[in-house]
């Protein structure tokens, strides 16, 4: 039994490394070939913001961090919370920055964003899915 545990904390630990790596790696150092490692083929992004040719694989996803990174040169990603269970990791975040452009509808100028993103992670160690939900503001 105590051995089983251990491996389900091994995991978990895992599972929370490779959640942290898709702001991290990705979005934050624009290390932009990390999605190719930390993400399955058929990786799918679940936000009803981000246009849907866009919501498919890694490749989308470079799209999406180079027009971040672009947008936001100066953006600091935090992770407030985060939480394992399983296969699925739940990080809240945030992001602050100066925004040089319009963002997916946040408009230029000093910005917050913050939002949740729930991984599901699978049982090959890459990231299938995360729904994800995020707003301009700050947190109370």
């Amino acid at each position: 039994m105590q051995y089983q545990l251990n491996i389900v904390m091994v995991l978990e630990q895992y599972n929370e490394a490779l959640a942290h790596r898709f702001h991290t790696d990705i979005f934050q150092m624009g290390k932009l070939e990390a999605a190719d490692e930390i993400l399955d083929p058929d990786f799918v992004w679940r936000n009803p913001i981000i246009p849907s040719e866009l919501q498919r694989g890694p490749e989308s996803v470079k799209k999406i961090a180079s027009a971040i990174i672009d947008a936001m040169p100066d953006r600091q990603i935090t992770h407030d919370d985060t939480m394992v269970k399983g296969d699925k990791v739940m990080v809240r975040w945030t992001m602050t920055g100066t925004a040089q452009k319009d963002l997916f509808g946040i408009p230029p100028g000093d910005t917050t964003i913050i939002g949740f993103d729930l991984f599901r992670i699978s049982g090959g160690g890459k990231i299938v899915e995360m729904w994800q939900q995020f707003s301009a503001g700050k947190w109370p």
